[in-house]
């Protein structure tokens, strides 16, 4: 007689069981991380957009435009939702019309957002940010808050201040929420739709 090699039945039952807790843990953790990559990801790459414009209109003593386009050829003009999940583009602006025409170059296209997630732009920046040849940003003082399915307590923040400078938002007040605030001071918390 030959001896049958194999499982039993309550032996493939707890190692079905066994997965099934591994997974239930496992799953949500992963889905989480993913969203945080995608936001750290769309935050960053929009940070080094407003870097490398500044960057170009200083070096190249002219004056560069990042703006929200849904087609990397455009740029919305006048009052506008501030949803730069569409995409962007940046383009040195020769003639400081805000609109890419004529003379000016296209330096960079960022297309849509994957995910679900939002960015939208308040104040000045709902369409655009220019940088002048002096880095400046002119009267672009905003923020543009990156915001998913989690709401506020998940979302990141850019602010652009009048000088050219971006930075990351923080939680200057330990809300769990980030804010327009800086070192020392308590800002408003960023607000998602």
């Amino acid at each position: 007689m030959s001896k049958q090699n194999g499982f039993s039945l309550i032996e493939v039952m707890v190692t079905l069981a066994i997965a099934a807790i591994v997974l239930s843990i496992a799953v949500p953790s992963y889905q989480t991380a993913v969203q945080n990559n995608r936001r750290t990801t769309a935050t960053n790459e929009l940070a080094t957009a407003f870097q490398l414009a500044r960057s170009t209109a200083i070096s190249q003593r002219v004056f560069t435009v990042v703006c929200k386009s849904p087609d990397g050829a455009t740029c919305p003009m006048g009052a506008g939702s501030g949803d730069w999940t569409q995409g962007w583009m940046i383009f040195t602006d020769v003639d400081n019309n805000g609109a890419m025409n004529g003379g000016d170059t296209l330096i960079r296209v960022h297309g849509t957002l994957p995910g679900g997630a939002t960015f939208i732009g308040n104040n000045n920046v709902v369409n655009r940010v220019s940088f002048s040849p002096q880095g400046l940003a002119r009267g672009s003082n905003g923020t543009i808050t990156h915001c998913d399915a989690r709401g506020a307590a998940d979302a990141s923040a850019l602010i652009i201040s009048v000088g050219g400078q971006v930075r990351h938002a923080t939680d200057t007040d330990g809300d769990g929420i980030v804010d327009t605030g800086t070192a020392g001071t308590v800002g408003v918390n960023v607000t998602c739709p």
